[in-house]
């Protein structure tokens, strides 16, 4: 029993007793071993076709490490996004930093749930959830990826296993654990077109092994530099008509007449058009750095800035780490075993200098402070008033203004370009023994889990009260040729500069587990087996924003953040009973009891099948309940009044907007509660050829989710009295909003997993045939007043405005179909592996005339050529985008994307990008 494995093991009691787990792989398949009477519970492992005897109640679907290198990811956030099951609506990539800063955070989706509700396990126990972020995600770009051995991704809820967080599906991080020997490799890969994206990337693994010790440690190292809008055409520039315009914040805008002291005026615009730019006509928007735009908030032409070539596509990211192994048998019978991992990531992101103007400052209550005023002033006094202000406003007709301070907008390119950079560490340590006593097997383990984040900025933030004192105070020129100022001014500004640490952040997770299992006496023939077991966690959560953080002075960085500092305790209970109630079938029970200190108790439990009437089928199907108790975060994260993302008004046709908004969680959260069931067959017609249909449906109650500001705007407009009280309105202008975190509504979820697989030998050598696909039937989610966003294949529901779904802005489509399609070809040394990416087209909005727009369908082939031929050394080439296939660039999935002319969470910016690979084993 003792050469089972840690996961081996406790996945077989978790999901189904006396069946080994398999599924479908990515690129090749296992060997999966099922236990029956008489033979000796092994761990999964092989990469010959799957047999359907060996098939669970349960889809688990393997990616071993030669799939791995076959990919050619460059980093684990990308090789998960080729898993079919995985979807980009609700996940969090590198590139989505760009702009809005997620401090690092990469995370994952199952069924396009979110990462809250996806549990990532590293050796079959939870990794501590990402400082800094909503308390639940796990950023998945710490787990190294030269350190993986396989990831198994479970298609199916497990909420009643595994407890919260498990409501999608759960996928499991294995690391290396046995090897001999030395091993380096190296690799290094770039875009074939200019600009940046390199990656360059090393490791070192090492084994000592005995007859009683194992051990095995490894340290990896990867580099990726930054890749910006400039450097590709379809990205270069934030407007396209008819599709879409730049809506940045502009320099020079005229806002309205402000009185010192007092404040606004009447008819002072909240946007940033506001009524025009003197430099508008004439196009000569250009000598600022500005586009321009022929019709503003109140008729007149404006300045826009085109951020598209200063936003960064892909960021400059940097990732250490080490992981160890370790076992040790005291005898035949005892097992004491350990791992651990730290790593530390540190991701930069570059991109366009801040903005100013009133509305922002709104937030800021250092103005009241200190007795400024909140608004960047041209005074009569000033000689661009004179010269340029007055003639303009003459020709507009604005004459009412003239004479009246006026509020101007800026884009502050003083400071530089924005830099964000973010230092993230998880650490973990596991101790643990194992063993068999009598007939019992058991288990127990203690886990000290954490994550750190550090967020600093470098350049291209400011004090914006520093900076409005001292702009007030001088004869600024908002027209300057260049757009920036110069001279003693210039000098003045520097002392408005920020720059250094604003954010520390700690999660923490300190568990101990311990379960036993073994077989009940045979009664009739029939033996079950059980697993019963407990779990104690204890959770912490603290978030340290500097006082400037907290004060919101901070231009670039939101509004005012407060700080966090929580903990809770959670207690479970569990077991498993399986029962194989002939040869054919069997039935698998399971239950689960959690206790959170902080919302109470939740009970859930798992009832699975599976059945096989002819040695060539297998039937399987499952039922269960789950739950997600609201993190830390969403219950304590005070609430604020910030800045929102940019929006599109329906009323007012106003695009890019930015209003006051209130953010943060609330103590009287309740958990979700949900439902799932899954069917399949898996059919194995000749012994080289496999194929499986999963069908799955899962529904959630009282669903959390932070409304977009788009969202909320939209559904206000409608008439949705759910959203009445989420806006206040300046005669029709929208003047701030809400997006506090809510049980709002319900969701249904339904769809099918497709796995087929084929593999023979010939003379010519081995082929290989995988296919792995996810169709999305339903994902259905209702608003709190009823309306039911129809989410397959859109972003937005299908009516005359465009009105986007529910979650639109919370991580991109949810696809109708994606799959990947691979061949493989070996012979000797050599191998060969071409792949298909394929996803179906969605529908992204409406253009400016109110046509719908959509992005086609798509197909990105990869390929890879691997030679073993000299002992102990591999080398591989290969491509990702073979064809350098250019996105559509006719409109953008989400609308407070930065990016522009293609969606971030489907398109790999850097193209075409071929790599190189090199391994060598010191035996």
């Amino acid at each position: 029993m003792m050469m089972e494995t840690v996961i081996s093991r406790s996945l077989r009691l978790m999901f189904s007793g006396s069946a080994a787990l398999i599924g479908a792989g990515l690129l090749a398949q296992p060997v999966f071993a099922q236990e029956t009477p008489g033979m000796q519970r092994v761990e999964i492992t092989g990469s010959s076709i799957k047999r359907v005897d060996a098939e669970t109640s349960l889809p688990v679907q393997i990616v071993t490490k030669a799939d791995i290198a076959r990919t050619g990811a460059t980093s684990t956030e990308e090789l998960l996004q080729s898993i079919s099951a995985f979807s980009s609506a609700g996940g969090t990539t590198n590139a989505t930093g760009a702009g809005t800063s997620t401090g690092g955070l990469s995370s994952i989706s199952l069924r396009g749930l979110g990462s809250t509700r996806t549990l990532v396990l590293v050796n079959g126990r939870r990794l501590a959830a990402f400082a800094g972020s909503d308390g639940a995600s796990v950023n998945v770009n710490v787990i190294p990826l030269a350190a993986i051995e396989r990831v198994e991704v479970l298609k199916d809820g497990a909420s009643g296993v595994y407890g919260s967080d498990a409501v999608a599906g759960v996928v499991n991080f294995i690391l290396s654990k046995q090897t001999d020997g030395v091993e380096i490799t190296g690799g290094y890969g770039s875009p074939s077109q200019s600009g940046g994206g390199q990656n360059s990337k090393a490791s070192i693994t090492g084994g000592y092994n005995t007859d009683k010790l194992n051990l095995v440690v490894s340290g990896s190292y990867e580099k990726e530099k930054a890749l910006f809008g400039r450097d590709r055409d379809y990205a270069a520039t934030s407007t396209k008509l008819p599709y879409y315009n730049g809506t940045a914040t502009g320099l020079g805008n005229i806002q309205g007449s402000f009185t010192p002291g007092v404040g606004k005026d009447a008819g002072f615009s909240t946007g940033g058009s506001g009524y025009g730019n003197p430099l508008a006509i004439g196009d000569k928007c250009g000598t600022i750095k500005m586009g321009m735009l022929p019709k503003g908030a109140k008729g007149s032409p404006y300045c826009y800035y085109d951020s598209g070539p200063d936003v960064g596509l892909t960021p400059d990211r940097e990732l250490f780490n080490f992981t160890g192994n370790l076992t040790y048998q005291l005898n035949d019978k005892h097992q004491l075993f350990a791992d651990m991992l730290y790593s530390q990531s540190k991701v930069t992101q570059t991109y366009q200098a801040s903005p100013a103007r009133a509305s922002f400052f709104e937030t800021d209550g250092e103005f009241a402070k200190q007795g400024v005023d909140a608004a960047l002033l041209l005074y009569p006094n000033n000689p661009a008033y004179q010269s340029i202000a007055v003639p303009y406003l003459q020709s507009q007709g604005y004459t009412s203004l003239i004479g009246k301070p006026l509020s101007i907008t800026s884009r502050v390119f003083d400071f530089g370009p924005r830099q964000n950079v973010d230092t993230a560490k998880q650490a973990r340590v596991v101790v643990g023994a194992k063993g068999t006593i009598g007939s019992v097997d058991y288990e127990v383990a203690l886990t000290h889990n954490e994550s750190k984040l550090n967020s600093a900025v470098t350049t291209g933030y400011f004090s914006q009260v520093g900076y409005a004192k001292i702009i007030n105070s001088s004869n600024w020129n908002p027209w300057a040729a260049g757009g920036v100022q110069t001279g003693a001014l210039a000098d003045q500004l520097k002392g408005a500069a920020f720059s250094g640490d604003f954010l520390a952040a700690k999660s923490s997770s300190n568990s101990f587990d311990a379960k036993i299992s073994g077989d009940f006496w045979t009664i009739a023939g029939i033996t079950p087996q059980y697993a019963v077991g407990a779990q104690s966690r204890k959770e912490n959560y603290t978030t340290n924003p500097s006082a400037v953080y907290q004060s919101g002075d901070i231009s670039g960085l939101g509004g005012s953040v407060r700080p966090v500092d929580r903990d809770r305790t959670v207690n479970s209970a569990f077991g498993e009973l399986n029962i194989p109630l002939t040869k054919a079938l069997e039935i698998n029970l399971g239950a689960r009891d959690d206790h959170y200190d902080d919302v109470g108790n939740s009970a859930n439990w798992k009832g699975s099948v599976r059945w096989q009437p002819v040695k060539t089928v297998v039937l399987r199907g499952s039922y269960g309940t789950g739950f997600r108790a609201p993190s830390l975060i969403d219950l304590w994260q005070p609430q604020t009044l910030g800045t929102s993302e940019q929006f599109t008004d329906p009323a007012t046709k106003q695009t890019g907007l930015q209003v006051n908004s209130w953010t943060g969680g609330d103590p009287k959260l309740k958990p979700e509660k949900s439902k799932q069931y899954s069917f399949g067959v898996v059919w194995q017609p000749v012994s080289t050829t496999s194929i499986g249909v999963d069908f799955f449906n899962i529904n959630i109650r009282d669903i959390l989710v932070t409304p977009s500001a788009q969202e909320v705007v939209s559904r206000f407009r409608a008439g949705d009295p759910a959203y009445a009280n989420l806006v206040t309105l300046k005669g029709n202008d929208i003047d701030s909003i809400h997006q506090i975190l809510a049980n709002t509504g319900n969701a249904n979820v339904q769809g099918l997993d497709l796995s087929a697989n084929w593999k023979d030998n010939f003379s010519f050598g081995k082929l290989e045939a995988n296919l792995n696909g996810t169709y999305m039937d339903i994902f259905d989610q209702t608003s709190p007043s009823g309306v039911v966003s129809h989410k397959v294949g859109t972003i937005v529901d299908n009516d005359e405005d465009g009105t986007p779904v529910i979650g639109a802005q919370n991580g991109g489509v949810i696809l109708r179909w994606k799959h990947q399609l691979a061949g493989t070809w070996t012979k000797g040394p050599w191998s060969t592996t071409l792949v298909q990416n394929y996803r179906s087209g969605y529908q992204v909005g409406h253009d400016l005339n109110n046509n719908k727009v959509f992005i086609s369908s798509e197909a990105i082939y990869d390929a890879n050529v691997t030679y073993r031929g000299i002992k102990n050394l591999t080398l591989a080439v290969g491509v990702k985008n073979l064809f350098d296939k250019q996105p559509d660039p006719i409109g953008t999935a989400v609308t407070n994307q930065f990016q522009s002319g293609y969606d971030i969470n489907q398109y790999d910016p850097r193209g075409r990008f071929v790599y190189v690979t090199a391994g060598y084993k010191f035996k």
